[in-house]
């Protein structure tokens, strides 16, 4: 009976076919869920660490370009400021025309000061003069400006010549046929801008900042349109570069910045790890652990080479006794 019962087919293929396979599959299956379980913890923990890394790398990121901005909007002063001048001038009573110099004053600001101290300014007059024959004729003329301080107190005073630029009838005939559209839609005029550069290198006091400018023509047959003061400022060194070359100095400063502010995060960091409690730094550096581990491994090399010692020396004595109870027989 029991031989028929281990001839059975049903009973040979569940013991040595079913059973094998199940065990080995549940074997499979066990190991796989423990290493899966690991992998989703340790899946967890990147996470968490990364999350955390990249929120600090952003502030890091952020507040170095905060300090840029800032650093820019603090050292840079405005490049060019623009006042229009309303000339004024005393007409004559028995004729027609101007009978003194056009003269008006530029009110720069109404605060204290407007103009970066140490800073080399360039001051000039833009002048609309049309192509009238008046102004042909004229040739050269002066243009005198004065710098004041709040309440009339003269800083700095300079003069310049001026004329209209020159142009030949044949020039003159030849413009006007070729532009006649624009002058005649109104798009353009027959016009000259004139550039007067009063000063080529102002730098403003701080005792006494400049707030108004005298401007006046001194000549009574000058003919304008209108005319504006523009102070603009002349870079050099790292204001040229931030001016000119804004890319360039912006990634630079943004990552001196960033050097920086990592250095400062990084050893606030680690200064910050010694007072926190035992959890958060086996939580985040996991450095004792690891030396535990390590202390472990060390100790257990030590006793896997001390217990072959042992074993030699417990042979070694066996082997003595025998060959004394040897030489006693």
């Amino acid at each position: 009976m029991a031989l028929l019962v281990y001839l059975n087919p049903f009973r040979f293929f569940k013991d040595f076919v079913r059973t094998p396979i199940e065990a080995f599959i549940g074997k499979q299956y066990l190991d796989y869920k423990k290493k899966t379980d690991k992998g989703i913890n340790s899946i967890k923990d990147l996470l968490i660490r990364a999350g955390i890394v990249a929120v600090f790398l952003s502030a890091i990121l952020w507040i170095s370009i905060f300090m840029y901005v800032i650093f820019y909007y603090i050292y840079m002063p405005n490049v060019t400021h623009i006042r229009p001048v309303h000339l004024q001038f005393k007409p004559c009573e028995e004729q027609m025309g101007v009978c003194s110099f056009p003269s008006a004053h530029v009110q720069l600001t109404r605060l204290s000061s407007l103009l970066m101290s140490g800073q080399p300014y360039r001051i000039k007059l833009v002048l609309d003069m049309p192509e009238t024959q008046v102004n042909k004729d004229l040739g050269m003329f002066m243009v005198c400006a004065q710098m004041r301080a709040k309440g009339g107190v003269f800083v700095s005073s300079s003069c310049r010549s001026a004329m209209i630029r020159y142009r030949s009838k044949l020039h003159q005939l030849i413009r006007t046929t070729v532009f006649a559209p624009l002058f005649l839609s109104g798009v353009d005029e027959e016009k000259q801008q004139i550039h007067v550069e009063l000063f080529s290198d102002f730098v403003d006091d701080p005792e006494l900042p400049v707030t108004d400018a005298y401007v006046e023509l001194q000549s009574r047959f000058a003919q304008t349109y209108g005319c504006e003061l523009h102070v603009q400022a002349h870079f050099t060194g790292l204001r040229y570069l931030m001016y000119y070359w804004p890319r360039f100095s912006a990634l630079i400063g943004i990552s001196t910045n960033l050097f920086f502010v990592s250095l400062i995060f990084i050893l606030s960091w680690y200064h910050l790890q010694d007072g926190l409690p035992e959890f958060i730094k086996r939580k985040f550096a996991g450095t004792e652990v690891k030396i535990e581990d390590a202390t472990g491994k060390v100790k257990l090399e030590k006793e896997e080479k001390e217990f072959p010692i042992f074993e030699d020396e417990a042979l070694l004595e066996e082997f003595q006794r025998l060959e004394m109870k040897k030489a006693k027989d």
